[in-house]
């Protein structure tokens, strides 16, 4: 039996640490759970918003009006070489426990913050590596039917920063099984430290984010020409950084109320103590409209809003 609570705050279940109360809240951990708490909204008609680690996610000031479900099973099993995981699992616990099992190719995404089901969703990514690049399969459940299934990694159809589960909310995800190769414990661990100092020059850590605002857009070969003459590097796939637009018309550690484009990365939306959805927002606004005008260029928010 599910236990389903009324007026939850909701900002310090998520990482930015913004956002009001769920008229209705509720954990589960099991496909029953999950199904009995989709029931439970629509007996009474309400919206539901299913979440788990609470980064990339904005709840807005005035809250959630229906039924937030937080998915928290976070077992881990070794299979040799494949590690099945619950949806809840925290992404780096699940990278930590890899390494403790000396199983290698997830260190690049070392630090990202968030559960693995969420990462599954959105197939985050850093350094040259995408969840895509682990994944084998993963077992997810149709709350509009009932039904329970298992996806191989071509039938998740990633791509930058989406997957089938983004595009159809109705299946939620539950079970992810991700396939390693062997390594040394010694060798992964360090590579895993360098990913985090890596991380710690683009952006600094442990401080109230969302993560990346936006993600990186598609761009034509003149902005893409600009991008390269000014920092050196190559565009990819006809992407350009979201942070480099930003921080090439000024948005650099603008700042509303207290929400503040990063000190080091302008794409980090940071919280400095008192923020609102709306201070965000308004940046968010603020930030569109001057890359759009300079460059011609549409941003688009990575982060998922919620209540709004």
């Amino acid at each position: 039996m599910i236990n389903v609570q009324e007026n939850i705050l909701l900002a310090p279940l998520t990482t930015f640490d913004i956002g009001g109360n769920a008229r209705y809240f509720v954990e589960v951990v099991s496909i029953e759970e999950i199904k009995e708490a989709v029931a439970f909204a629509k007996e009474r008609s309400l919206k539901y918003f299913v979440f788990s680690g609470g980064s990339n996610t904005l709840f807005a000031d005035h809250g959630f009006d229906g039924l937030v479900i937080r998915i928290k099973n976070n077992s881990m099993t070794d299979n040799g070489g494949e590690l099945m995981c619950g949806a809840g699992t925290s992404l780096m616990t699940f990278l930590m426990f890899a390494a403790e099992k000396e199983y290698t190719g997830g260190e690049n995404l070392t630090g990202i913050p968030g559960s693995v089901g969420g990462a599954v969703r959105g197939n985050a990514g850093a350094f040259g590596t995408e969840m895509k690049d682990i994944v084998k399969e993963v077992h997810a459940i149709n709350v509009e039917t009932g039904e329970t299934k298992v996806f191989s990694n071509e039938e998740c159809a990633f791509g930058y920063r989406k997957s089938f589960f983004k595009k159809n909310p109705s299946f939620i995800i539950v079970n992810i099984l991700c396939h390693f190769i062997p390594g040394n414990k010694k060798e992964i661990e360090s590579a895993m430290h360098d990913v985090i100092a890596k991380r710690n020059n683009l952006q600094i850590q442990d401080v109230k984010s969302a993560g990346s605002w936006f993600t990186n857009p598609e761009a034509d070969e003149r902005v893409q020409e600009m991008f390269e003459h000014d920092t050196g590097k190559k565009s990819h796939d006809g992407r350009v950084p979201a942070g480099w637009l930003l921080q090439s018309c000024g948005v650099f550690q603008k700042r509303i109320g207290d929400i503040q484009a990063g000190v080091q990365h302008a794409n980090y939306f940071i919280n400095m103590g008192n923020g609102t959805a709306e201070q965000a927002m308004q940046l968010s606004a603020v930030a569109k409209t001057r890359v759009r005008d300079e460059f011609g260029v549409n941003l688009k928010e990575e982060v998922v809003l919620a209540g709004f």
